[in-house]
């Protein structure tokens, strides 16, 4: 049995921006996917400035404050679809969107255009039109996740630079116990090392492999709390076959040895 898909139409539109439009910061009351089908802007949420321009799209969260600029030599002209459901969130999740990556491209650039003309036909008509369009928005729904989620547009979608170092970080939390290598975690997210080195001293000021040491100390530390685990037990922990190499790392980031550490802050 299917598991059933709440999505209810709203409201569409289309606006051609004058050189500099803004729109916000403000919130909306709805869902919104906004496709770009001419020009440039900028698209701020969350902290966070995207560049933008054809081909490219993103989203609007109900609630959650933004702010649109068409650019000031090409303004874009982008259409939008507004839409709501207890089902939005698990969509967009099956996606990769959400008010931390709200960005999206599709090919080809005129895509929506067709849809667009389909949503005016059918508010338009005699019929009753709330089947139709509502209709219409699953279809749509349906065929733009398909769309979006394409590897070759996903290695395209437009990422600010607090993102890329955003998931280095998560990336090295979640694998610090392994044997990471720098070229492996820009490979990841999709950068070159070089520039993911770059990014993440701008952000951190230290470099992915001081970071990450001291991440791994710091967990030492921890994990040397618990008079069970044996130093070299720590140092596998933490991504140290050598227990050797693990007690010269740590005292290069903590100035004495593990089992000094672990004498001074015993639990009497």
């Amino acid at each position: 049995m299917y598991e059933s898909v709440d999505l209810t139409y709203c409201y569409h539109g289309i606006q051609a921006c004058h050189p500099g439009y803004s729109w916000g910061p403000g919130v909306k009351d709805h869902y919104k996917i906004l496709f770009i089908h001419e020009g440039q802007g900028t698209y701020i949420i969350n902290g966070c400035t995207y560049r933008l321009e054809k081909g490219q799209g993103f989203m609007v969260f109900p609630n959650v404050l933004c702010h649109m600029k068409a650019d000031e030599q090409q303004p874009w002209i982008y259409s939008w679809i507004a839409f709501e459901g207890g089902s939005v969130p698990g969509l967009l999740e099956q996606v990769g969107l959400s008010k931390e990556k709200p960005t999206f491209s599709y090919q080809p650039s005129t895509w929506y255009e067709e849809w667009l003309r389909l949503f005016d036909h059918a508010i338009q008509t005699d019929v009753p039109h709330k089947l139709i369009v509502h209709s219409l928005l699953y279809q749509l729904i349906a065929q733009w996740m398909q769309l979006i989620t394409s590897p070759q547009l996903r290695r395209h979608a437009a990422k600010p630079k607090e993102l890329y170092v955003r998931q280095a970080l998560e990336y090295i939390k979640a694998n610090y116990c392994y044997k990471i290598k720098i070229s492996e975690l820009a490979k990841s997210i999709g950068i070159d090392r070089i520039y993911l080195c770059a990014l993440f001293k701008e952000a951190t000021r230290q470099s992915p492999q001081a970071y990450l040491l001291e991440y791994r100390m710091n967990r030492a530390c921890e994990l040397m709390m618990d008079p069970e685990l044996s130093v070299t037990e720590i140092s596998h922990s933490v991504g140290y076959h050598d227990p050797l190499l693990f007690s010269k790392m740590f005292k290069k980031v903590k100035g004495i040895s593990p089992s000094h550490y672990r004498a001074m802050h015993q639990v009497s």
